[in-house]
């Protein structure tokens, strides 16, 4: 047995050492894969929502533009997304301690992950399924009428421009907003707090949306000609609510798989991701409870019929949890519950202001919920964000080892994180707009953006991608888009025009498809009849 201080003892401690210390980092690393897993089954609620949320025309263009999120997100994350985003530069010095030194606007190392250490193998995939995330949030709010091509080359530039750059910025050590800056002052001393991504994931997504929704233009009958809006129902509301569950399993993944770690040797760490994933429970149930309620109070009062509104549930449930996700792991159970209760009540007059103030047409309520949800969310960090949390999760001082972390205003700190997270959300919404917009119109400009509107018309489906997603169904879809149409156009409202309660516009149509095929069948005894008169007659001069 080796004596205490010789070189065999001292090599069995640092092998024991080695090990534990690689034990934990398996077990943070196989931690970070599975929550990514869950963030990559996301894409599927938002294909599903999406679908739910549109005719069935445009079933085939939806699924496509989902799968090319992945494709071309993952090659454009994998080429160049990645090194604009955490190719920095480090410098070590002797005894091995290592600090970020590169450029605070954009990185400039590991291109096609080019001298990536394998150790960070299981950081790319979470970040490359956050860039995927961000893509896909537009799908929606661009449906049934942008090109193809259009929304290939859009899933490329954000994923290899606009969304690294961002996240370089706030999450970078060398990023010039980031809390965890070595090479330079924090913005306003904090830096930006925007952990987990209500801003530069959902932000981003919704602002990128309301881009390419605004410069498209409205699908053909959204509108009035005296620019009402005018209900298009989505065509399945179990493809719709299936997307919205599969959406809310996901974000146990998205939060608490941001942390990176679920053990940390000396701390209570797990604690911090079990918060994440209470904020992130709580924050779905009071956003889903609030936004339904408040819907039944505005039909109630407004429309005259209390209506329980599927969407609005949804679409309360997915805000609440935008809301928290920034400091779900700095909230208190109650600031997470407020928050989820901000975001429902964000819905309605947001839906509204949407379409009947700006006259964009965003069929899933894109910008809503990840635009204005996630600017709330960013200033909700800067109000709630408990001390005790904040140095759990960043550590009592700044990068300078001096100064001490600032936390929520409403928690009794001073405002700055306030500002700099204000100063955040501008940014997003700068930086975002500046680059979508023109990007959306140089589309438009060369004809690339959106489709013919005879080939909107009869769908894209048929015209772009090869035939109905329902094959033998197209004439029973057509009935319930045509006929709906033309109930609510001629009979008397019981809905908010703006209402995308799919159950209505569903069963009204599944009504006149009734009526529609007894019509059908009418005509067909008819001819029947005239047929066989016919032949008898025939018969008959013989």
């Amino acid at each position: 047995m080796a004596e205490i201080g010789s070189q065999g003892f001292n090599d069995t401690v640092n092998a024991l050492i080695t090990n534990q210390t690689q034990w934990y980092t398996d077990v943070n690393a196989s931690f970070v894969l599975t929550s990514g897993y869950l963030v990559f089954m996301m894409q599927l609620g938002f294909l599903l929502l999406t679908v739910g949320a549109v005719r069935a025309r445009s079933v085939r263009s939806v699924c496509l533009k989902n799968v090319m999120d992945v494709a071309a997100g993952g090659v454009g994350y994998f080429l160049f997304g990645w090194a604009f985003a955490y190719g920095d530069s480090q410098s070590c010095d002797e005894a091995g301690t290592c600090t970020t030194t590169g450029n605070p606007f954009v990185g400039s190392k590991q291109f096609a992950l080019s001298g990536i250490p394998e150790e960070n193998y299981h950081t790319w995939y979470f970040q490359f399924v956050f860039a995927i995330s961000t893509a896909t949030i537009v799908s929606g709010a661009v449906a049934e009428r942008v090109k193809f091509i259009a929304y290939g080359l859009y899933a490329l530039f954000l994923t290899i421009w606009v969304y690294p750059v961002l996240s370089h910025w706030v999450w970078s050590p060398a990023g010039w907003a980031s809390t965890t800056r070595q090479n330079g002052p924090l913005l306003l001393g904090s830096g930006a707090y925007d952990t987990v991504g209500s801003g530069a994931v959902h932000m981003v997504g919704g602002v990128a949306g309301l881009a390419g929704a605004w410069v498209a233009g409205p699908r053909l009958g959204r509108f009035t000609q005296d620019g009402k809006p005018r209900t298009i129902s989505g065509h399945n509301a179990v493809f719709y609510v299936t997307g919205v569950i599969l959406l809310w399993f996901g974000f146990f993944g998205f939060n608490p798989g941001t942390m990176g770690a679920i053990i940390q040797p000396g701390t209570n760490f797990s604690q911090v991701v079990a918060r994440c994933a209470l904020s992130t429970s709580l924050g779905g149930a009071f956003g889903g409870c609030t936004a339904l309620l408040c819907y039944l109070v505005y039909s109630k009062l407004v429309m005259k019929e209390g209506i329980w509104d599927l969407c609005a549930a949804s679409n309360g449930a997915l805000t609440g949890m935008v809301v928290i996700t920034s400091g779900c792991a700095t909230y208190e159970p109650w600031a997470a519950a407020v928050g989820g209760i901000l975001g429902g009540f964000i819905v309605l007059p947001g839906s509204l202001f949407v379409s009947h103030v700006m006259k964009v047409d965003d069929p899933v309520d894109a910008f809503t919920v990840h635009g204005m949800g996630g600017a709330a969310g960013v200033w909700w960090y800067s109000l709630m964000a408990k001390q005790a949390f904040v140095y759990e999760l960043y550590g009592a001082t700044n990068p300078d080892g001096v100064t001490a972390r600032h936390y929520g205003w409403w928690q009794g700190d001073d405002a700055t994180i306030l500002g700099a997270n204000t100063i955040w959300i501008l940014v997003i919404a700068g930086w975002t707009g500046g680059m979508m917009f023109p990007f959306f119109y140089l589309l438009k400009v060369l004809g690339l953006l959106r489709v013919s509107e005879k080939e909107e018309l009869a769908g894209v489906d048929v015209s772009k991608h090869g035939g109905h997603a329902y094959p033998g169904m197209e004439s029973i879809y057509k009935v319930i888009e045509n006929r709906d149409l033309e109930a609510y156009m001629t009979a008397p409202a019981v809905l908010d025009p703006d209402s995308s309660d799919m159950g209505k516009g569903l069963g009204t149509g599944m009504m006149n498809m009734k009526d529609d095929l007894h019509d059908r069948v009418r005509v067909l005894e008819t001819e029947l009849a005239q047929l066989t008169t016919r032949i008898k007659s025939q018969e008959v001069t013989r």
